[in-house]
């Protein structure tokens, strides 16, 4: 039976209303838990149905596709943070703080998530590298914390923030890694304040450093 534009338009209208916006959002939260249990391989319309407490027809009414489940989850996963980071930047923004302060915001933003949304966050990476359909939203979440990053550096009076920001994102996504994969920390605020140190340095002692390191 063929579907007219006028009951795809009807069907979209339902999916827009405040219920129907709920039970998208809690099969997208479920989505999530999924896949942070089980991985990116393992989660099916099924499984996302089965943690949501609803019927398969439920995910696939809303989700017509497995790809679209995955993609909406990561942007549901990006939303959720943007708030959070950007009430953060925008409080670090026209201030000075020491490095020292700006290594405890970094490392508060990396445990501020709770565990299971980090690993869904990087099982989203990797699946990112495989299917094009994921990857603006992946670049999505990284410009966010991106952003926060270089608020940070810019507070602390780094001459080069943006440039900065993107080799703490990095770092601070490899030890979020190692931490989900052995349970421990690291000494992060230690490690953040030896990576500051280049960004700290104006040109000339930058240059210097660099010529020194060169030989």
């Amino acid at each position: 039976m063929q579907v007219s534009a006028y009951d795809s338009d009807v069907v979209a209208a339902e999916r827009r209303q405040p219920r129907g916006e709920r039970r998208r959002s809690a099969i997208l939260a479920a989505a999530l838990r999924v896949i942070a249990e089980r991985g990116v391989a393992a989660t099916t319309h099924r499984a996302v149905a089965e943690a949501a407490g609803v019927p398969t027809s439920t995910t696939t009414y809303y989700f017509e596709s497995l790809d679209e489940l995955l993609d909406e989850a990561l942007l549901l996963f990006v939303r959720e943070e943007a708030e959070r980071l950007r009430a953060r930047a925008h409080e670090l923004e026209g201030r000075r703080v020491p490095a020292g302060e700006v290594a405890r915001v970094l490392v508060a933003e990396l445990r501020a998530g709770h565990a299971a949304d980090e690993v869904a966050q990087f099982e989203l990476y990797l699946e990112a590298s495989r299917r094009s359909s994921l990857r603006e939203a992946a670049r999505g979440s990284i410009d966010l914390y991106t952003g926060v990053a270089e608020a940070a550096l810019r507070a602390a009076g780094s001459p080069r923030p943006a440039e900065g920001a993107r080799a703490f994102v990095a770092l601070l996504d490899g030890l979020g890694l190692h931490r989900i994969a052995t349970g421990s920390d690291q000494d992060l605020e230690r490690v953040l304040l030896t990576l500051f140190i280049p960004f700290a340095m104006d040109d000339a002692e930058l240059g210097a450093w660099r010529k020194r390191l060169s030989g």
